[in-house]
C-alpha cells in the first residue's frame, strides 16, 4: 500500500520548490522529510529528484505524479469537507453551479421548489461561466452544474452524466434607439459594432469567436468587460454598443422594450442548456432528487 503521507512530502517539496519551504509548510523537519522520501524511492526502486547544480528537480516520474497527486488530495479535502457538512448540516448539503443563465433564470424556483420538500438540507449556489462550472463538478467542488453548452463537447466522455433541458438561442441585441434596433443587417456589419461581453470563458463570448472563425471574419471589438452578465446588459440598455446573449435572458429585456434584437442574415445558433451530474454507480439521494425537479419544470 502506498504510503499517503510521504507522497505529500513528495508533493509538498515538488509545489513548494525546496525541502526548506516544505518543511516550514507542514512544520516537519528539513531532515525527517529528506529521509521519508528517500526510503519511499527506496523502497519503490524509483527515483523522484534528482540534483542538477545546487537545485533540486523533479525526475520524469516525479512530474508524471504531480497532477494525479493533486487531484487525490483535492479529494481528500473534499472528503474532510463533507465530514464537516455532516457535523454542520445533518441532513445533507447540497451545491450547485451554473452560470449567468441558470443562476439567475433557473436555477432559484428549482431551489425553491427542493426547499420545499426538503427543508433542513443546506442548499448552497454559486456563478461561474460555463468552463468553469463544469471544472467545479469534475473537481468535487459541486455536486450539480447547469449551464450552456454552446461548443463545448458533452462531459458524458468525461466520467459525467448530462441531461439536456433546454434549447435556447444566442441573440444579438442593442438599446432600442441603436440604429440596428430590429433591423435586418448582415453579419459584417454587425461585428463592425463595439461589443460588451462577459469575460474570456463564458460560452457566448467562445461562440461568437468560434462563429466569426467559421465565418473567416476578424471577431469584434470587445470594447466593454465584465464578470457576469448583469452589467453587460445595463450597458447596452444605456445605448452603448452591441451584445450577444442566452435568449431566454434577453426575451424579458426585449418584452419590456429594454433591448431590441438584431436580424443577422444567415445566423441562427443554438445554445444548449445542460445538467450535469458526476457518473457512478449509485447517485447521491439529493442530487437525484433535484434533478428530478429540474427535469420536470
Amino acid at each position: 500500500m502506498l504510503n499517503l503521507h510521504v507522497l505529500r512530502l513528495f508533493y509538498t517539496v515538488a509545489t513548494t520548490g525546496s525541502v526548506t519551504r516544505a518543511s516550514q509548510k507542514l512544520n516537519i523537519s528539513q531532515p525527517a522529510i529528506s529521509a521519508q522520501i528517500h526510503k519511499f524511492e527506496k523502497e519503490h526502486s524509483i527515483l523522484l529528484f534528482e540534483i542538477q547544480g545546487r537545485q533540486l528537480v523533479l525526475t520524469p516520474l516525479g512530474e508524471q505524479l504531480i497532477q494525479p497527486l493533486q487531484k487525490l488530495f483535492a479529494l481528500e479535502e473534499q472528503v474532510q469537507l463533507r465530514i464537516e457538512d455532516h457535523h454542520s448540516h445533518p441532513k445533507g448539503k447540497l451545491r450547485i453551479v451554473g452560470n449567468y443563465l441558470a443562476t439567475s433564470i433557473l436555477i432559484p424556483s428549482w431551489a425553491a421548489l427542493f426547499k420545499k420538500k426538503y427543508a433542513e438540507v443546506e442548499v448552497q449556489i454559486s456563478t461561474a461561466n460555463s468552463r468553469e462550472a463544469l471544472e467545479k463538478l469534475m473537481n468535487f467542488e459541486a455536486d450539480v452544474a447547469i449551464y450552456g453548452l454552446g461548443d463545448m463537447p458533452l462531459p458524458i466522455a468525461q466520467g459525467l452524466h448530462w441531461t439536456e433541458l433546454y434549447d435556447d438561442e444566442f441573440w444579438f441585441v442593442v438599446s432600442p434607439e441603436h440604429k440596428y434596433a430590429n433591423k435586418v443587417i448582415t453579419l459584417v456589419d454587425m461585428l463592425g459594432e463595439p461589443f460588451i461581453m462577459r469575460e474570456a470563458g463564458s460560452v457566448a463570448r467562445e461562440r461568437l469567436i468560434e462563429l466569426c472563425r467559421e465565418q473567416q471574419l476578424t471577431p469584434p471589438a470587445i470594447e466593454l468587460q465584465f464578470n457576469g452578465m448583469s452589467g453587460a446588459i445595463h450597458a447596452v440598455r444605456a445605448g452603448y454598443g452591441a451584445s450577444f446573449i442566452s435568449s431566454l435572458v434577453a426575451k424579458p429585456y426585449v418584452a419590456r422594450g429594454e433591448l431590441a434584437k438584431v436580424n443577422v442574415t444567415g445566423v441562427k445558433l443554438k445554445n444548449t442548456i445542460v445538467m450535469c451530474t458526476r457518473q457512478q454507480e449509485h447517485v447521491e439521494p439529493l442530487v437525484e432528487k433535484f434533478s428530478a425537479i429540474a427535469v420536470i419544470h
